[in-house]
């Protein structure tokens, strides 16, 4: 009697636990789609003929199509199918999924615009292909991108990338204190021609393994010391002379220097990603977690050995139906890297500072941000944002190309520990068409507690 009991309450359990199938699907029908492929739906929802059917996967499929971004409208049911099994409905209606649109962005020390064609549903495949070519006073590049989700059908997947760049590097002083607004002390142009190829492969939902091999050509010109501080953390053609430094230390036997040396900088990164996410109408729920190495391949001409890794973690959470909770952690690490290659903290990355106001080969980066919805207008919304930005930046190991920066080598004594230490606090906007994948405009202004100081970031068009 005991034995049946046990074996009741055994079953009772299984049934908790288990969900019950109730047949393997015999036919999948999609409906409404009039650009995306009824086989790359059924690609996005991850499911087949054949496979095993159970209640739960309605939601669980509704989800994933999603957050694919490629649809304003997501419908699944089922029914009995007439030979027996489950039939499954999909029933979806596109986003428009392409954009051609001028961008203008205002940030502090970079103004311009350009223009741009993305597409986010190429050839109804999911394919994703990006032009855009802007000219700024600080970046003027162009970047071309074209990812695809899939090869084949298989779990393979695969991108080709350029990015040329012609862009007004600004140099600061290293901090030597926790409140601090590190000046300009130097100022030149870099020149970065780049293009890779990535391959990768998805093991199960979201857990993925790729590589990429990336070849670049990097060149300076037209060096200018900053030796007129009057404008702090501002280095304009009027405070950059030629020639000038009197109140740096010995610049080399050539006078001005270069802030690296030119050649050519080839890659290949390793990158392991989990992510779990989920978005629909601004708000995106679950984890991401990617471990990312890099290292310069010498055997194939690279003029620059080194290594980087890093580690990011994003976890967003929906709160009250709308709202958005969104935590990011980061932390980059690496030895040797050649100017082009160190990590940078300030601007969008660090709101209520200078872009890349500080440097370093080693990285800790928190942020922490809440959205909103305002209002939405026949499919246009604007959602509210507040965030927290925190940050550490510092050089763990001295050079003697960098010595000419004042406060550089980080076992000064006048070097507080916490030099690199910096926070800012603001609010945003961001507008969103339900119609278009990509959003239309960013606003944020951020307040730099440590340099009391207030910045805005503007970009209008393509934002994302």
């Amino acid at each position: 009697m005991r034995r049946v009991v046990l074996a009741f309450a055994l079953l009772a359990a299984a049934a908790l636990v288990c969900p019950a199938y109730a047949d393997e699907i015999k036919d999948i029908v999609v409906d409404g789609n009039t650009k995306t492929t009824s086989d790359t739906v059924q690609l996005i929802a991850r499911i087949d003929t054949g496979d095993d059917w159970n209640n739960a996967m309605v939601d669980v499929i509704k989800q994933r199509l999603r957050s694919s971004g490629l649809f304003s409208e997501v419908e699944v049911f089922y029914e009995p199918a007439p030979t027996g099994g489950i039939r499954v409905h999909i029933n979806v209606k596109d986003k428009h999924s392409w954009i051609i649109a001028p961008a203008f962005y205002n940030q502090p020390t970079n103004i311009g615009g350009g223009v741009g064609y993305g597409e986010n549903n190429l050839f109804g495949e999911d394919q994703k292909l990006l032009l855009y070519g802007q000219i700024a006073t600080g970046d003027s590049f162009f970047v071309g991108a074209w990812v695809i989700p899939n090869l084949g059908g298989t779990r393979f997947y695969a991108q080709l990338d350029t990015y040329l760049d012609s862009s007004r590097v600004i140099e600061y002083a290293a901090p030597t204190k926790w409140i601090e607004d590190p000046i300009a002390v130097r100022q030149s142009r870099m020149n970065y021609l780049d293009g890779g190829v990535k391959l990768g492969y998805e093991f199960f939902r979201g857990i993925k393994l790729d590589t990429r091999i990336r070849a670049a050509h990097v060149g300076y010109e037209d060096v200018k010391m900053c030796s007129d501080t009057s404008v702090p953390g501002v280095a304009t053609e009027a405070s950059c002379v030629h020639g000038q430094s009197a109140t740096l230390a010995d610049l080399g036997p050539n006078g001005l220097v270069a802030p690296g040396s030119s050649g050519w900088d080839i890659s290949n990164e390793w990158m392991f990603t989990i992510d779990r996410r989920a978005s629909w109408e601004g708000v995106s729920t679950g984890t991401r977690l990617v471990f990312d190495y890099e290292y310069g391949v010498t055997q194939l001409g690279s003029a620059f050995d080194y290594n980087r890794l890093a580690v990011q973690l994003y976890k967003g959470w929906q709160v009250l139906d709308h709202h958005n909770f969104v935590l990011k952690l980061g932390v980059n690490a690496g030895h040797d890297l050649p100017f082009q290659q160190e990590i940078t903290m300030g601007g969008t990355s660090m709101r209520g500072w200078l872009n890349n106001q500080f440097r370093g080969d080693f990285q800790g980066l928190g942020n922490v941000e809440y959205s909103f919805p305002l209002f939405t207008v026949y499919g246009l919304s604007v959602r509210g944002l507040g965030f927290w930005d925190s940050g550490y930046t510092t050089f763990r190991t001295t050079s003697p190309d960098r010595d000419y920066l004042p406060n550089y080598s980080h076992t000064d004594s006048d070097v507080s520990a916490l030099a690199g230490f910096k926070n800012s606090v603001g609010f945003g906007t961001r507008l969103l068409m339900r119609q278009i994948v990509i959003p239309l405009l960013g606003v944020d202004v951020g307040y730099g507690l440590e340099a009391h100081d207030w910045q805005m970031y503007l970009a209008i068009g393509l934002t994302d």
